[in-house]
Protein backbone atom coordinates (compact mmCIF):
# COMPACT_ATOMS: atom_id res chain seq x y z
CA UNK A 1 0.00 0.00 0.00
CA UNK A 2 2.71 2.17 0.71
CA UNK A 3 4.24 1.52 -3.17
CA UNK A 4 0.97 2.65 -4.33
CA UNK A 5 0.64 5.73 -2.42
CA UNK A 6 4.58 6.76 -3.34
CA UNK A 7 3.64 6.10 -6.87
CA UNK A 8 0.56 8.05 -6.82
CA UNK A 9 2.61 10.74 -4.76
CA UNK A 10 5.73 10.62 -7.48
CA UNK A 11 2.86 10.64 -10.25
CA UNK A 12 1.09 13.92 -9.28
CA UNK A 13 4.48 15.22 -8.76
CA UNK A 14 5.29 14.72 -12.40
CA UNK A 15 2.07 16.11 -13.68
CA UNK A 16 2.40 18.96 -11.60
CA UNK A 17 6.25 19.34 -12.74
CA UNK A 18 5.12 19.11 -16.06
CA UNK A 19 2.29 21.70 -15.97
CA UNK A 20 4.16 23.85 -14.25
CA UNK A 21 6.98 23.84 -17.14
CA UNK A 22 4.46 24.33 -19.80
CA UNK A 23 2.65 27.60 -17.75
CA UNK A 24 6.17 28.50 -17.24
CA UNK A 25 6.74 29.27 -20.89
CA UNK A 26 3.17 30.45 -21.48
CA UNK A 27 5.13 33.42 -22.76
CA UNK A 28 3.81 36.88 -24.82
CA UNK A 29 5.90 36.93 -28.26
CA UNK A 30 5.53 40.70 -28.11
CA UNK A 31 9.42 41.31 -28.00
CA UNK A 32 9.74 42.26 -31.59
CA UNK A 33 13.34 41.63 -33.55
CA UNK A 34 14.73 40.38 -36.93
CA UNK A 35 13.74 36.94 -36.93
CA UNK A 36 17.29 36.25 -38.65
CA UNK A 37 19.52 38.27 -37.21
CA UNK A 38 22.56 40.65 -37.33
CA UNK A 39 25.97 40.76 -38.05
CA UNK A 40 28.56 41.28 -35.15
CA UNK A 41 29.70 45.11 -36.14
CA UNK A 42 25.75 45.76 -37.06
CA UNK A 43 22.87 47.30 -35.56
CA UNK A 44 20.41 45.56 -33.36
CA UNK A 45 17.02 46.82 -31.77
CA UNK A 46 13.90 45.54 -30.38
CA UNK A 47 10.91 47.36 -30.03
CA UNK A 48 7.22 46.53 -28.40
CA UNK A 49 4.05 47.90 -27.96
CA UNK A 50 3.58 50.90 -25.63
CA UNK A 51 5.27 53.35 -23.69
CA UNK A 52 6.97 50.92 -20.93
CA UNK A 53 9.61 51.63 -18.44
CA UNK A 54 11.64 48.58 -17.38
CA UNK A 55 14.69 46.48 -18.41
CA UNK A 56 15.24 43.47 -21.08
CA UNK A 57 18.28 40.95 -21.29
CA UNK A 58 19.15 39.59 -23.97
CA UNK A 59 19.61 35.56 -23.33
CA UNK A 60 21.95 33.14 -24.55
CA UNK A 61 19.79 30.28 -26.10
CA UNK A 62 22.47 27.97 -25.19
CA UNK A 63 23.82 28.59 -21.88
CA UNK A 64 21.00 30.46 -20.73
CA UNK A 65 23.14 33.18 -19.90
CA UNK A 66 22.54 36.55 -20.03
CA UNK A 67 24.70 38.25 -22.58
CA UNK A 68 23.66 41.98 -22.31
CA UNK A 69 20.98 43.85 -19.82
CA UNK A 70 19.17 47.22 -21.34
CA UNK A 71 16.64 49.27 -20.79
CA UNK A 72 13.41 50.43 -22.92
CA UNK A 73 13.41 54.05 -24.26
CA UNK A 74 9.44 55.32 -25.09
CA UNK A 75 8.32 57.27 -27.93
CA UNK A 76 5.36 58.64 -29.31
CA UNK A 77 5.56 57.91 -32.89
CA UNK A 78 3.28 58.30 -36.47
CA UNK A 79 2.57 54.48 -35.75
CA UNK A 80 1.53 54.95 -31.76
CA UNK A 81 3.43 54.33 -28.44
CA UNK A 82 5.99 52.25 -28.45
CA UNK A 83 9.20 51.44 -26.66
CA UNK A 84 12.91 50.88 -28.48
CA UNK A 85 15.51 48.82 -26.69
CA UNK A 86 18.98 48.74 -28.28
CA UNK A 87 21.82 45.67 -27.75
CA UNK A 88 24.00 46.78 -30.30
CA UNK A 89 26.93 46.62 -28.20
CA UNK A 90 26.72 42.46 -28.34
CA UNK A 91 28.98 41.33 -31.10
CA UNK A 92 29.67 38.31 -29.22
CA UNK A 93 28.82 35.57 -31.94
CA UNK A 94 25.48 33.37 -30.80
CA UNK A 95 21.98 32.21 -30.76
CA UNK A 96 19.53 34.85 -28.12
CA UNK A 97 16.63 35.54 -27.52
CA UNK A 98 15.57 38.86 -25.91
CA UNK A 99 13.32 38.45 -22.51
CA UNK A 100 11.66 41.42 -20.78
CA UNK A 101 9.33 40.19 -17.44
CA UNK A 102 7.06 37.24 -19.55
CA UNK A 103 7.53 39.15 -22.54
CA UNK A 104 10.01 37.57 -25.28
CA UNK A 105 11.27 37.27 -28.57
CA UNK A 106 11.95 34.57 -31.45
CA UNK A 107 15.28 33.46 -31.30
CA UNK A 108 18.28 35.17 -33.23
CA UNK A 109 21.34 34.76 -34.44
CA UNK A 110 24.33 37.22 -34.56
CA UNK A 111 27.06 35.69 -37.05
CA UNK A 112 28.98 37.61 -39.76
CA UNK A 113 27.40 34.85 -41.97
CA UNK A 114 23.81 35.32 -40.69
CA UNK A 115 22.38 36.14 -43.92
CA UNK A 116 24.10 33.29 -45.65
CA UNK A 117 21.51 30.60 -46.00
CA UNK A 118 18.42 33.91 -46.86
CA UNK A 119 20.69 35.10 -49.50
CA UNK A 120 20.47 31.03 -50.80
CA UNK A 121 17.17 31.36 -50.71
CA UNK A 122 16.68 33.91 -52.59
CA UNK A 123 18.78 33.22 -54.91
CA UNK A 124 16.92 29.72 -55.37
CA UNK A 125 13.91 31.85 -55.36
CA UNK A 126 14.85 32.83 -58.92
CA UNK A 127 15.60 29.41 -60.18
CA UNK A 128 12.51 28.05 -59.33
CA UNK A 129 10.91 31.24 -60.94
CA UNK A 130 12.39 30.08 -64.22
CA UNK A 131 10.42 30.08 -67.20
CA UNK A 132 10.99 27.97 -70.55
CA UNK A 133 12.82 24.49 -70.26
CA UNK A 134 14.74 24.54 -67.45
CA UNK A 135 15.91 22.30 -65.01
CA UNK A 136 15.09 24.11 -62.11
CA UNK A 137 11.69 25.77 -62.58
CA UNK A 138 8.68 24.67 -60.29
CA UNK A 139 6.66 23.58 -63.49
CA UNK A 140 9.45 23.06 -66.06
CA UNK A 141 9.40 23.21 -69.14
CA UNK A 142 7.02 25.70 -69.61
CA UNK A 143 6.13 28.42 -71.88
CA UNK A 144 8.64 27.40 -74.67
CA UNK A 145 6.42 28.55 -77.33
CA UNK A 146 6.91 32.31 -76.47
CA UNK A 147 6.16 34.22 -78.53
CA UNK A 148 4.41 35.80 -81.05
CA UNK A 149 4.71 39.57 -81.91
CA UNK A 150 1.86 41.85 -81.97
CA UNK A 151 3.13 44.25 -84.68
CA UNK A 152 3.27 41.58 -87.52
CA UNK A 153 1.82 38.27 -86.43
CA UNK A 154 5.21 36.52 -87.03
CA UNK A 155 6.78 33.87 -84.07
CA UNK A 156 9.72 35.33 -82.39
CA UNK A 157 11.47 33.37 -79.23
CA UNK A 158 11.86 34.84 -76.32
CA UNK A 159 11.75 32.09 -74.17
CA UNK A 160 13.08 31.56 -71.34
CA UNK A 161 13.82 34.14 -67.85
CA UNK A 162 12.23 34.39 -64.91
CA UNK A 163 8.09 34.67 -64.13
CA UNK A 164 7.64 37.98 -62.43
CA UNK A 165 5.64 37.34 -59.94
CA UNK A 166 3.07 34.78 -58.23
CA UNK A 167 1.88 34.91 -62.19
CA UNK A 168 3.27 33.97 -65.78
CA UNK A 169 3.67 37.24 -66.81
CA UNK A 170 6.88 38.07 -67.68
CA UNK A 171 7.41 42.41 -67.90
CA UNK A 172 10.53 43.75 -68.63
CA UNK A 173 10.63 46.60 -66.44
CA UNK A 174 10.03 44.55 -63.87
CA UNK A 175 12.06 41.42 -64.24
CA UNK A 176 15.05 43.15 -65.15
CA UNK A 177 15.46 44.03 -61.58
CA UNK A 178 16.70 40.36 -61.38
CA UNK A 179 19.51 41.21 -63.09
CA UNK A 180 20.29 43.99 -61.07
CA UNK A 181 19.45 42.18 -57.49
CA UNK A 182 21.98 39.20 -58.41
CA UNK A 183 24.58 41.03 -59.93
CA UNK A 184 24.67 43.38 -57.48
CA UNK A 185 24.81 40.20 -54.11
CA UNK A 186 27.35 38.74 -56.89
CA UNK A 187 29.70 41.96 -56.48
CA UNK A 188 28.73 42.15 -52.94
CA UNK A 189 30.14 38.61 -52.03
CA UNK A 190 33.54 36.73 -51.33
CA UNK A 191 35.15 35.72 -54.92
CA UNK A 192 35.24 32.37 -52.69
CA UNK A 193 31.68 31.94 -52.05
CA UNK A 194 30.10 28.78 -53.30
CA UNK A 195 26.91 31.13 -53.50
CA UNK A 196 28.40 33.25 -55.92
CA UNK A 197 29.01 30.46 -58.23
CA UNK A 198 24.78 29.66 -57.97
CA UNK A 199 24.37 33.73 -58.75
CA UNK A 200 26.56 33.66 -61.87
CA UNK A 201 24.52 30.46 -63.05
CA UNK A 202 21.26 32.54 -62.47
CA UNK A 203 22.49 35.58 -64.41
CA UNK A 204 23.46 33.59 -66.94
CA UNK A 205 20.11 31.68 -67.33
CA UNK A 206 18.07 34.76 -67.11
CA UNK A 207 19.89 37.45 -69.31
CA UNK A 208 19.49 35.09 -72.27
CA UNK A 209 15.85 36.63 -72.19
CA UNK A 210 16.57 40.23 -72.23
CA UNK A 211 18.56 40.00 -75.03
CA UNK A 212 15.70 38.32 -77.05
CA UNK A 213 13.97 41.23 -76.36
CA UNK A 214 15.89 43.88 -77.65
CA UNK A 215 15.11 45.13 -81.32
CA UNK A 216 17.44 46.16 -84.08
CA UNK A 217 16.78 49.74 -82.85
CA UNK A 218 18.02 49.41 -79.88
CA UNK A 219 15.44 49.33 -77.60
CA UNK A 220 13.82 46.35 -75.36
CA UNK A 221 10.06 45.13 -75.54
CA UNK A 222 7.26 45.57 -73.27
CA UNK A 223 7.07 42.28 -72.40
CA UNK A 224 5.08 39.05 -73.28
CA UNK A 225 2.46 37.13 -70.95
CA UNK A 226 0.90 40.59 -70.00
CA UNK A 227 -2.18 41.67 -70.99
CA UNK A 228 -3.19 42.43 -74.47
CA UNK A 229 -6.65 42.48 -75.28
CA UNK A 230 -8.47 42.03 -72.13
CA UNK A 231 -6.73 41.43 -68.34
CA UNK A 232 -5.14 38.42 -67.79
CA UNK A 233 -5.18 37.33 -71.21
CA UNK A 234 -1.34 36.14 -71.25
CA UNK A 235 -1.14 35.12 -67.88
CA UNK A 236 -1.95 31.86 -68.99
CA UNK A 237 0.43 28.21 -69.32
CA UNK A 238 0.46 27.33 -73.10
CA UNK A 239 0.84 23.88 -74.44
CA UNK A 240 4.72 24.22 -75.70
CA UNK A 241 4.09 23.99 -79.83
CA UNK A 242 4.96 26.42 -82.06
CA UNK A 243 5.25 26.26 -86.01
CA UNK A 244 1.50 25.97 -87.52
CA UNK A 245 1.18 27.84 -90.77
CA UNK A 246 4.59 29.20 -90.37
CA UNK A 247 4.73 30.06 -87.22
CA UNK A 248 2.28 33.13 -87.81
CA UNK A 249 -0.49 34.00 -85.92
CA UNK A 250 -3.85 34.23 -87.30
CA UNK A 251 -4.91 38.20 -87.34
CA UNK A 252 -8.87 38.25 -88.07
CA UNK A 253 -9.71 41.45 -90.21
CA UNK A 254 -10.99 43.96 -87.76
CA UNK A 255 -14.50 45.22 -87.44
CA UNK A 256 -15.42 48.77 -87.40
CA UNK A 257 -14.07 50.76 -84.38
CA UNK A 258 -11.55 47.61 -83.47
CA UNK A 259 -7.72 47.96 -83.80
CA UNK A 260 -5.47 45.13 -84.99
CA UNK A 261 -5.28 44.28 -81.43
CA UNK A 262 -8.94 43.25 -81.04
CA UNK A 263 -8.74 41.11 -83.43
CA UNK A 264 -6.35 38.55 -82.40
CA UNK A 265 -7.61 35.19 -82.60
CA UNK A 266 -6.74 33.13 -79.56
CA UNK A 267 -7.63 29.37 -80.28
CA UNK A 268 -5.53 25.79 -80.91
CA UNK A 269 -2.69 28.25 -81.58
CA UNK A 270 -2.10 28.92 -77.96
CA UNK A 271 1.18 30.81 -78.56
CA UNK A 272 1.44 34.33 -76.48
CA UNK A 273 1.80 37.58 -77.55
CA UNK A 274 4.68 40.03 -77.18
CA UNK A 275 4.00 43.56 -76.62
CA UNK A 276 6.22 45.01 -79.18
CA UNK A 277 6.22 48.37 -77.97
CA UNK A 278 9.15 49.70 -75.98
CA UNK A 279 9.47 49.07 -72.28
CA UNK A 280 9.57 52.68 -70.40
CA UNK A 281 12.55 54.23 -70.05
CA UNK A 282 13.89 53.68 -66.24
CA UNK A 283 13.45 49.90 -67.93
CA UNK A 284 15.37 50.93 -71.02
CA UNK A 285 18.47 52.05 -68.57
CA UNK A 286 18.30 49.41 -66.39
CA UNK A 287 18.56 47.26 -69.28
CA UNK A 288 21.51 49.13 -70.36
CA UNK A 289 23.12 48.51 -66.50
CA UNK A 290 22.35 45.11 -66.58
CA UNK A 291 23.92 44.34 -70.01
CA UNK A 292 27.13 46.18 -69.04
CA UNK A 293 27.39 44.71 -65.96
CA UNK A 294 27.29 41.18 -67.63
CA UNK A 295 30.43 42.50 -69.64
CA UNK A 296 32.08 42.86 -66.97
CA UNK A 297 30.85 39.54 -65.04
CA UNK A 298 30.25 37.19 -67.94
CA UNK A 299 33.65 34.49 -68.06
CA UNK A 300 33.16 33.96 -71.97
CA UNK A 301 34.82 36.82 -74.00
CA UNK A 302 32.28 36.42 -76.73
CA UNK A 303 29.17 36.92 -74.58
CA UNK A 304 30.82 39.50 -72.78
CA UNK A 305 30.89 41.22 -75.96
CA UNK A 306 27.67 40.73 -76.98
CA UNK A 307 26.17 42.03 -73.97
CA UNK A 308 28.27 45.38 -74.13
CA UNK A 309 26.91 45.68 -77.60
CA UNK A 310 23.51 45.01 -76.51
CA UNK A 311 23.76 47.59 -73.94
CA UNK A 312 25.72 50.64 -75.99
CA UNK A 313 23.25 49.90 -79.17
CA UNK A 314 20.48 50.83 -76.54
CA UNK A 315 22.09 53.48 -74.77
CA UNK A 316 22.49 55.37 -78.44
CA UNK A 317 18.85 54.72 -78.55
CA UNK A 318 17.94 56.30 -75.59
CA UNK A 319 19.89 58.83 -76.15
CA UNK A 320 18.37 60.13 -79.11
CA UNK A 321 14.97 59.62 -77.63
CA UNK A 322 15.08 61.00 -74.33
CA UNK A 323 12.47 63.94 -73.25
CA UNK A 324 11.66 65.22 -70.05
CA UNK A 325 12.48 62.59 -68.07
CA UNK A 326 11.12 62.08 -64.51
CA UNK A 327 13.45 61.53 -61.43
CA UNK A 328 13.86 57.88 -61.33
CA UNK A 329 14.74 58.03 -65.00
CA UNK A 330 17.52 60.63 -65.17
CA UNK A 331 19.06 58.05 -62.26
CA UNK A 332 18.48 55.17 -64.47
CA UNK A 333 20.87 57.34 -67.12
CA UNK A 334 23.51 58.12 -64.56
CA UNK A 335 23.61 54.40 -63.62
CA UNK A 336 23.73 52.85 -66.89
CA UNK A 337 26.03 55.33 -68.07
CA UNK A 338 28.70 54.40 -64.98
CA UNK A 339 28.24 50.98 -65.85
CA UNK A 340 29.10 51.60 -69.24
CA UNK A 341 32.32 53.55 -68.43
CA UNK A 342 33.31 50.35 -65.59
CA UNK A 343 32.58 48.08 -68.97
CA UNK A 344 34.87 50.47 -71.51
CA UNK A 345 36.98 53.01 -69.44
CA UNK A 346 35.31 55.30 -72.63
CA UNK A 347 35.13 58.71 -71.02
CA UNK A 348 32.11 59.72 -73.15
CA UNK A 349 29.98 57.77 -70.64
CA UNK A 350 31.35 59.58 -67.67
CA UNK A 351 30.51 63.20 -69.13
CA UNK A 352 27.13 61.87 -70.01
CA UNK A 353 26.46 60.51 -66.38
CA UNK A 354 28.28 64.05 -64.77
CA UNK A 355 25.38 66.19 -67.35
CA UNK A 356 22.75 63.75 -65.72
CA UNK A 357 23.74 64.32 -62.67
CA UNK A 358 23.49 67.97 -62.98
CA UNK A 359 19.95 67.89 -64.16
CA UNK A 360 19.23 65.88 -61.14
CA UNK A 361 20.23 68.39 -58.99
CA UNK A 362 18.17 71.42 -60.29
CA UNK A 363 15.34 69.01 -59.30
CA UNK A 364 16.60 68.37 -55.60
CA UNK A 365 14.01 70.55 -53.54
CA UNK A 366 15.18 71.61 -50.69
CA UNK A 367 13.19 73.45 -47.91
CA UNK A 368 13.49 74.77 -44.33
CA UNK A 369 10.89 73.32 -42.23
CA UNK A 370 11.38 69.86 -41.78
CA UNK A 371 12.22 67.03 -44.50
CA UNK A 372 14.58 68.15 -47.08
CA UNK A 373 16.91 67.02 -50.11
CA UNK A 374 13.72 65.11 -51.84
CA UNK A 375 13.51 65.54 -55.34
CA UNK A 376 10.80 66.83 -57.75
CA UNK A 377 9.18 64.60 -60.40
CA UNK A 378 10.32 66.43 -63.45
CA UNK A 379 11.11 69.59 -64.63
CA UNK A 380 7.52 69.90 -65.87
CA UNK A 381 6.02 68.28 -62.88
CA UNK A 382 6.84 69.94 -59.49
CA UNK A 383 5.52 67.22 -57.23
CA UNK A 384 7.56 64.94 -55.07
CA UNK A 385 8.76 62.15 -56.82
CA UNK A 386 7.66 58.83 -55.95
CA UNK A 387 8.13 55.16 -57.11
CA UNK A 388 6.92 52.06 -54.34
CA UNK A 389 8.91 50.14 -56.23
CA UNK A 390 11.49 50.75 -58.23
CA UNK A 391 13.66 52.12 -55.53
CA UNK A 392 15.67 55.63 -55.05
CA UNK A 393 17.72 55.89 -58.12
CA UNK A 394 18.69 59.15 -57.88
CA UNK A 395 19.98 58.43 -54.43
CA UNK A 396 21.27 55.40 -55.58
CA UNK A 397 23.00 56.76 -58.91
CA UNK A 398 25.18 59.62 -57.55
CA UNK A 399 26.41 57.72 -54.70
CA UNK A 400 28.00 55.15 -57.61
CA UNK A 401 29.23 58.41 -59.75
CA UNK A 402 30.56 59.71 -56.92
CA UNK A 403 32.66 56.73 -56.03
CA UNK A 404 33.55 56.37 -59.50
CA UNK A 405 34.77 59.80 -59.93
CA UNK A 406 35.74 60.62 -56.31
CA UNK A 407 37.90 63.14 -57.92
CA UNK A 408 35.97 65.22 -60.43
CA UNK A 409 35.92 68.83 -59.76
CA UNK A 410 32.14 68.11 -59.23
CA UNK A 411 32.72 65.65 -56.49
CA UNK A 412 31.69 68.07 -54.18
CA UNK A 413 28.31 68.71 -55.14
CA UNK A 414 27.65 65.31 -55.31
CA UNK A 415 28.11 64.98 -52.11
CA UNK A 416 26.29 67.32 -50.98
CA UNK A 417 23.22 65.57 -53.02
CA UNK A 418 23.71 62.53 -51.05
CA UNK A 419 24.05 64.31 -47.38
CA UNK A 420 20.76 66.20 -48.24
CA UNK A 421 18.79 63.15 -49.28
CA UNK A 422 20.05 60.58 -46.90
CA UNK A 423 19.94 63.20 -43.73
CA UNK A 424 17.57 65.38 -44.64
CA UNK A 425 15.00 63.28 -45.85
CA UNK A 426 15.91 59.41 -45.06
CA UNK A 427 16.99 60.27 -41.69
CA UNK A 428 14.50 62.45 -40.60
CA UNK A 429 11.43 60.24 -41.38
CA UNK A 430 13.09 57.24 -40.41
CA UNK A 431 13.25 59.55 -36.65
CA UNK A 432 9.79 60.05 -36.76
CA UNK A 433 8.02 56.15 -36.39
CA UNK A 434 9.60 53.65 -33.86
CA UNK A 435 10.71 51.14 -36.39
CA UNK A 436 12.87 53.81 -37.82
CA UNK A 437 11.15 53.06 -42.00
CA UNK A 438 11.25 55.40 -44.14
CA UNK A 439 7.91 57.07 -46.33
CA UNK A 440 6.82 55.86 -49.23
CA UNK A 441 6.72 59.39 -50.73
CA UNK A 442 5.38 63.12 -49.93
CA UNK A 443 2.26 65.03 -51.58
CA UNK A 444 1.68 68.65 -52.28
CA UNK A 445 -1.98 67.50 -51.65
CA UNK A 446 -3.74 66.63 -48.34
CA UNK A 447 -3.62 62.99 -47.54
CA UNK A 448 -5.66 60.72 -45.53
CA UNK A 449 -3.85 60.07 -41.57
CA UNK A 450 -3.29 64.21 -41.98
CA UNK A 451 0.60 63.38 -41.68
CA UNK A 452 2.59 66.98 -42.27
CA UNK A 453 5.47 67.93 -42.76
CA UNK A 454 6.04 71.93 -43.76
CA UNK A 455 3.75 72.45 -47.21
CA UNK A 456 3.90 68.77 -47.24
CA UNK A 457 1.86 65.69 -46.75
CA UNK A 458 3.20 62.41 -46.66
CA UNK A 459 2.56 58.43 -46.19
CA UNK A 460 4.20 55.28 -45.48
CA UNK A 461 1.96 53.03 -47.37
CA UNK A 462 0.10 53.72 -50.48
CA UNK A 463 -3.35 54.52 -49.74
CA UNK A 464 -5.62 51.22 -49.54
CA UNK A 465 -8.31 52.41 -52.16
CA UNK A 466 -6.07 52.83 -55.39
CA UNK A 467 -7.36 50.76 -57.66
CA UNK A 468 -3.45 48.95 -57.45
CA UNK A 469 -1.47 49.27 -54.79
CA UNK A 470 1.34 46.94 -53.27
CA UNK A 471 2.98 46.62 -49.77
CA UNK A 472 6.75 48.31 -49.17
CA UNK A 473 9.14 46.06 -49.48
CA UNK A 474 11.17 47.48 -52.14
CA UNK A 475 10.72 50.61 -51.48
CA UNK A 476 12.18 50.36 -47.80
CA UNK A 477 14.88 47.51 -49.23
CA UNK A 478 15.93 49.95 -52.12
CA UNK A 479 16.30 52.92 -49.51
CA UNK A 480 18.44 50.74 -46.96
CA UNK A 481 20.90 50.13 -50.18
CA UNK A 482 21.27 53.80 -50.72
CA UNK A 483 21.35 54.57 -47.08
CA UNK A 484 24.36 51.65 -47.21
CA UNK A 485 26.08 53.72 -50.10
CA UNK A 486 25.69 57.01 -48.66
CA UNK A 487 27.04 55.92 -44.91
CA UNK A 488 30.23 55.12 -46.21
CA UNK A 489 30.54 58.08 -48.73
CA UNK A 490 29.45 60.30 -45.73
CA UNK A 491 31.43 58.36 -43.04
CA UNK A 492 28.20 58.11 -41.31
CA UNK A 493 28.02 54.52 -39.87
CA UNK A 494 24.99 55.85 -38.39
CA UNK A 495 22.66 55.66 -41.63
CA UNK A 496 23.63 52.25 -41.99
CA UNK A 497 21.51 51.50 -38.36
CA UNK A 498 18.71 52.89 -40.78
CA UNK A 499 19.43 50.50 -43.58
CA UNK A 500 19.00 47.58 -41.09
CA UNK A 501 15.87 48.66 -39.50
CA UNK A 502 14.41 48.64 -43.22
CA UNK A 503 15.32 44.82 -43.24
CA UNK A 504 14.67 44.17 -39.79
CA UNK A 505 10.82 45.44 -40.83
CA UNK A 506 10.66 42.53 -43.86
CA UNK A 507 12.05 40.37 -41.45
CA UNK A 508 9.44 40.03 -38.59
CA UNK A 509 10.57 43.57 -36.93
CA UNK A 510 6.81 45.04 -37.09
CA UNK A 511 3.59 45.38 -35.73
CA UNK A 512 2.56 42.28 -36.98
CA UNK A 513 6.15 40.25 -35.71
CA UNK A 514 5.20 38.66 -39.14
CA UNK A 515 8.67 37.97 -41.80
CA UNK A 516 7.67 38.72 -45.51
CA UNK A 517 10.13 36.35 -46.51
CA UNK A 518 8.66 32.54 -47.15
CA UNK A 519 11.29 30.49 -45.32
CA UNK A 520 13.00 32.69 -43.24
CA UNK A 521 11.41 33.17 -39.99
CA UNK A 522 7.80 33.24 -38.75
CA UNK A 523 4.62 34.49 -39.21
CA UNK A 524 4.51 34.81 -42.76
CA UNK A 525 1.00 36.32 -43.96
CA UNK A 526 -1.54 34.22 -46.07
CA UNK A 527 0.08 33.02 -49.46
CA UNK A 528 -1.77 35.11 -52.40
CA UNK A 529 -3.11 32.12 -55.00
CA UNK A 530 -4.12 33.42 -58.61
CA UNK A 531 -6.97 30.77 -58.23
CA UNK A 532 -9.20 32.97 -61.12
CA UNK A 533 -6.58 33.54 -63.54
CA UNK A 534 -4.80 29.79 -64.32
CA UNK A 535 -3.76 26.29 -63.22
CA UNK A 536 -2.23 25.13 -61.09
CA UNK A 537 -1.43 28.48 -59.21
CA UNK A 538 2.53 29.38 -58.38
CA UNK A 539 3.24 27.01 -55.05
CA UNK A 540 4.50 28.04 -52.09
CA UNK A 541 8.41 28.79 -53.01
CA UNK A 542 10.81 29.41 -50.23
CA UNK A 543 13.27 32.69 -50.43
CA UNK A 544 10.10 34.57 -52.27
CA UNK A 545 9.77 38.24 -51.21
CA UNK A 546 6.17 39.30 -50.78
CA UNK A 547 5.27 42.75 -51.71
CA UNK A 548 5.18 43.66 -47.87
CA UNK A 549 2.81 45.32 -45.57
CA UNK A 550 0.49 48.02 -46.51
CA UNK A 551 -1.52 50.51 -44.50
CA UNK A 552 -4.92 51.62 -43.85
CA UNK A 553 -6.87 54.74 -44.95
CA UNK A 554 -5.26 56.78 -42.25
CA UNK A 555 -1.93 55.22 -42.67
CA UNK A 556 -1.26 52.84 -40.32
CA UNK A 557 -0.22 49.55 -40.87
CA UNK A 558 -2.44 46.55 -41.40
CA UNK A 559 -2.26 42.96 -42.19
CA UNK A 560 -5.09 41.34 -44.46
CA UNK A 561 -6.03 38.40 -43.64
CA UNK A 562 -7.97 37.16 -47.18
CA UNK A 563 -6.25 36.14 -50.21
CA UNK A 564 -4.89 39.37 -51.89
CA UNK A 565 -1.89 40.25 -54.11
CA UNK A 566 -1.30 43.49 -52.61
CA UNK A 567 0.79 42.09 -49.66
CA UNK A 568 1.41 38.29 -50.42
CA UNK A 569 2.25 38.18 -53.81
CA UNK A 570 5.80 37.45 -54.51
CA UNK A 571 7.36 40.32 -57.20
CA UNK A 572 10.60 40.81 -58.86
CA UNK A 573 11.64 44.08 -57.74
CA UNK A 574 10.61 43.05 -53.88
CA UNK A 575 13.18 39.98 -54.09
CA UNK A 576 15.62 42.01 -55.54
CA UNK A 577 16.28 44.70 -53.61
CA UNK A 578 15.70 42.66 -50.14
CA UNK A 579 19.17 39.83 -51.59
CA UNK A 580 21.04 43.43 -52.74
CA UNK A 581 20.53 44.78 -49.32
CA UNK A 582 21.69 41.68 -47.35
CA UNK A 583 24.62 41.63 -49.62
CA UNK A 584 25.52 44.94 -48.48
CA UNK A 585 24.92 44.63 -45.04
CA UNK A 586 26.82 41.86 -45.01
CA UNK A 587 30.03 42.87 -46.66
CA UNK A 588 30.19 46.00 -43.83
CA UNK A 589 32.71 45.52 -41.01
CA UNK A 590 32.93 49.10 -40.07
CA UNK A 591 32.19 50.41 -36.19
CA UNK A 592 29.33 49.68 -34.40
CA UNK A 593 25.85 51.94 -35.56
CA UNK A 594 23.24 51.82 -33.28
CA UNK A 595 19.84 53.93 -33.05
CA UNK A 596 21.40 55.91 -30.23
CA UNK A 597 24.13 57.73 -31.82
CA UNK A 598 21.85 59.58 -34.66
CA UNK A 599 22.60 63.19 -34.82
Amino acid sequence: MKHVFFLLMLSLSVIYEVCGQRIARDMDMGLMVNHVGYIPEGGKTVVVKGLIDRRFKVINAVTATVAFEGSFQSAKGDFGDYSTGDFSALTEEGTYYVKADTLRSYPFRIASNVYTHPLDLLVGYFALQRCGASATGYLSPCHTDDGVRLDNGKHQDVSGGWHDASDLRKWVNCTIYGITGLARAYQLLDYKSVLREKIYEELMWGNDYFLKMQEPDGYVMSFIGGEIRKHRDGNRWTDGETGVDGGELHLAKPTAGESSEDALIFGDKDDRIIQTDPADRVAQYNFVAAEAMMAQIARDKSYAYKCLLAAEKCFRWCKETDKDLDAGAVGASVIAAIELFNATKNTEYQEFAVSRASLLRQLQIHTTSGASGFFRTSVSNPEPYKTIWQGPLELISICDLFQTFPSHPNAPDWKKMIEDYSIGYLRFFSHRNSFGIIPYGLFTGKQDGGRRIGDYWYRYFMHPDLSWWVGINANIASAGVGLMKAAAILGKPELKGIAQRQLDWILGMNPFNSSTVVGVGYNQPRQFINQDQFRPYTPLLPGAVMNGLGGDRNDNPFLITENNYNQSEYWTPMVSYTLWLMGEISRTGEAIYTITNLQ
